[in-house]
């Protein structure tokens, strides 16, 4: 089964199989940025395209009782995290989380990792997630 991102631009897959999210560095500012951007948004200076830490911090997470993206699962009290991750870099993740209610911490360490979303074929389209560092 071959992973890839359902979107090209927000993530790749190393050939390890490990996601790594792509962002943009300005030299400008410093500063690093979720999703990439074309300018910089301080200084309207070009930005570089760079790889970002596949680990984090979780900053704050909630629990949405519906059912995540692509799933087709109806099941009672059902649903999915949502949280923020806190690079090293600096720049702050909006992402889904993975695990149940109850399993998430503020300030628990965080791991980049592949969401699948849809089976075509034998390539299995995939988003990307984070989840608890065990």
């Amino acid at each position: 089964m071959i992973s890839t991102p359902i979107e090209e631009g927000y993530f790749k897959i190393k050939g390890d199989g490990q996601p790594v999210l792509l962002g943009s560095y300005s030299p400008s500012s410093g500063n690093t940025y979720y999703p990439i951007r074309k300018l910089c948004p301080v200084t309207s200076e070009p930005v570089e395209t760079v790889e970002l830490p596949i680990e984090g911090e979780l900053y704050s997470w909630t629990f949405v009782r519906m059912a995540s993206i692509g799933s087709q699962s109806k099941k009672e009290g059902g649903g999915h995290g949502v949280g923020q991750v806190d690079l090293p870099c600096g720049t702050r993740i909006q992402t889904a989380i993975s695990g149940e209610l109850g399993d998430w911490e503020i300030g628990m360490k965080m791991k980049l990792a592949l969401l699948p979303v849809k089976q075509d074929g034998d390539t299995q389209l995939c988003s990307y997630c984070f989840e608890p560092i065990k």
